[in-house]
């Protein structure tokens, strides 16, 4: 895996560069912004092991980031990005799409004028309940589904939390619960499917096949705490979807 991004050139930039490299993350392509801090999240969880994040981003942060290293996706099997940096996540889609490889957009804020392009350019497009309803208008999952497709011929999914995932293609609608597991922790359960689900499919899973994949990644890390320390590997992943 690789991530393709920016980071200040401060302390915890460089703890975070660390720490991917430490779990096998190749990060040489990711552009170091000077004079600027690195993005930090307060995140605070509650008995029932749901998260509220608090985020800081620095202004001009993204405004040096590479678009060329971005839109370069000829060694990737598929390609994950959010809004955060628009130029970036537009470059890599719209590689991802003349390449031929997935491209799956983690879409979690109210549609704006990035969100609308990176809508149309992505191959899969999953929003989170908020996102979906702000978007959309409609608080009803499936009914939202239903509009953005008359938006996007993009394969189209909202994450639901204890609910499980909907998703929507060829007209239909379908749905993955979740897994029978204990909430410890929810911190980086969206993170953890999205990534998932970008790896099943780059994998050339079946569509629906990667959700369920995606959702038992995610059900293990919500068991446990931690972000991304309480990520799972494959081997736990696929012994959940066995048992469940």
């Amino acid at each position: 895996a690789s991530y393709i991004g920016c980071l200040g050139d401060d302390p915890a930039g460089q703890r975070i560069a660390s720490d991917l490299r430490t779990v096998g993350v190749d990060v040489s392509r990711v552009a170091i912004i000077p004079g600027v801090s690195s993005p930090i999240s307060a995140v605070l969880v509650d008995v029932a092991g749901e998260r509220t994040i608090v985020n800081h981003t620095p202004a001009g942060l993204f405004e040096g980031g590479d678009v060329t290293a971005a839109g370069n996706v000829t060694d990737a099997q598929a390609v994950l990005v959010d809004p955060r940096w628009p130029a970036g996540a537009v470059a890599a889609l719209t590689a991802a799409r003349d390449t031929g490889i997935p491209g799956v957009f983690d879409f979690d804020r109210e549609m704006d004028r990035t969100g609308e392009e990176l809508t149309t350019i992505a191959s899969h497009v999953a929003f989170s309940r908020e996102a979906l309803a702000a978007t959309t208008g409609s608080a009803d999952p499936q009914e939202g589904l239903d509009r953005m497709s008359d938006v996007t011929d993009a394969w189209l999914a909202v994450t639901l939390g204890a609910e499980g995932v909907f998703w929507r293609v060829g007209g239909r609608t379908h749905h993955q619960p979740v897994f029978d597991i204990e909430v410890v922790d929810t911190v980086g359960a969206g993170d953890v499917f999205h990534g998932a689900l970008a790896l099943a499919l780059g994998e050339g899973q079946p569509e629906s096949e990667a959700v369920r994949f995606a959702s038992a990644a995610a059900a293990l890390k919500c068991s446990r705490p931690g972000g991304r320390a309480g990520t799972p590997d494959r081997t736990e992943v696929y012994d959940l979807m066995q048992a469940g």
